[in-house]
């Protein structure tokens, strides 16, 4: 047997659950069994696979928002003081790029340490060949950007990346779901603001790829699923089968607990809403959406919409008059 059995199977079942059990099994049930592959991992000796276990359980918690942005902040500077004494640079690099989105999505910084940003972090890990790192940055910059409806510079920064790195979106890690997510909105939007057909091809792939995954877990994909439905119904024109898919996306999210997409979901049903002269259902969504967000620490995020429901407010009360 090889002396290294211990640690041997402490990666593989990392393995297992990062490539296979947070895709297919119900991802919040998933996210307990982090912790409990660090302390095998730190048990056996194997500190780097201890601290990429822990790493991955704080940067799933930010991404399906299993926590608020505050609570995922604290883990992350707890997680890099830890890299850095036990001289675990990738993590502590990785760490920092998901520091750099819960700031921005927060607007509160981590004042107790020092944090590069991402244009130190890309020379880094161009400077080193550092492909995950560089795709992790991608991800949260993109992810950044559609959460603040900056949907031009998510296309573009999509375009260019997809130029360099053409296997990087075959990959079915969790990261390329929510990038089929957000660019599939981002797409079917574009295409009803422009008229071109490309975004509408781009946009149904997404559409059919979620299709697929809610197959496979209704508890992961099916909000998303919907919610890509409802983007594209509404491009479509059929204003009920979008309605329908808006409210059904919601009540995924919301029974699943996926609190920030539930708070885009409610978003984007409000704009629909809005945007189709149904102004007091829109008034009410988007309400709810900034409770969301505010729910899960995102203020950046909040004020930005709160500034487009200060646009609508005039035409709400007006109706209400």
């Amino acid at each position: 047997e090889s002396p290294n059995k211990h640690v041997i199977r402490s990666r593989l079942c990392n393995e297992l659950v990062s490539l296979l059990k947070s895709i297919a099994e119900p991802i919040h049930s998933v996210l307990p069994l982090y912790p409990e592959l660090y302390n095998s991992a730190m048990h056996v000796g194997d500190v780097e696979n201890a601290m990429m276990c822990r790493w991955s359980y704080i940067a799933a918690s930010l991404w399906i928002g299993a926590t608020d942005l505050y609570s995922v902040s604290k883990h992350l500077v707890m997680c890099i003081k830890e890299a850095a004494k036990y001289q675990q640079n990738t993590v502590l690099k990785l760490a920092m790029v998901n520091l750099n989105a819960c700031t921005y999505l927060s607007g509160r910084p981590a004042t107790e340490i020092s944090v590069k940003s991402y244009d130190e972090l890309i020379e880094i890990g161009m400077k080193t060949n550092a492909a995950f790192l560089l795709g992790q940055i991608f991800m949260h910059r993109l992810a950044v950007h559609f959460w603040m409806r900056e949907y031009t510079k998510v296309a573009e920064l999509s375009e260019n990346h997809s130029e360099m790195n053409p296997s990087f979106s075959q990959q079915r890690r969790i990261l390329n779901i929510y990038r089929t997510l957000f660019e599939g909105i981002v797409y079917l939007t574009l295409a009803r603001d422009t008229k071109q057909a490309k975004w509408k091809i781009l946009g149904k792939k997404a559409v059919e790829w979620m299709s697929q995954l809610e197959s496979m877990s209704a508890w992961n994909y099916e909000n998303k699923s919907k919610l890509l439905q409802a983007e594209f119904h509404y491009l479509e024109g059929d204003l009920e089968s979008a309605e329908s898919a808006y409210q059904a996306a919601i009540k995924s999210a919301r029974v699943h607990n996926f609190i920030p997409e539930e708070a885009l979901a409610c978003e984007l049903y409000g704009v629909f809403c809005v945007e189709n002269q149904m102004i007091d259902k829109g008034h009410m969504q988007l309400h709810l959406a900034l409770e969301k967000y505010s729910l899960w620490g995102a203020t950046n995020k909040a004020n930005q919409l709160q500034l487009f429901i200060d646009l609508v407010e005039p035409s709400y009360s007006q109706k209400l008059k």
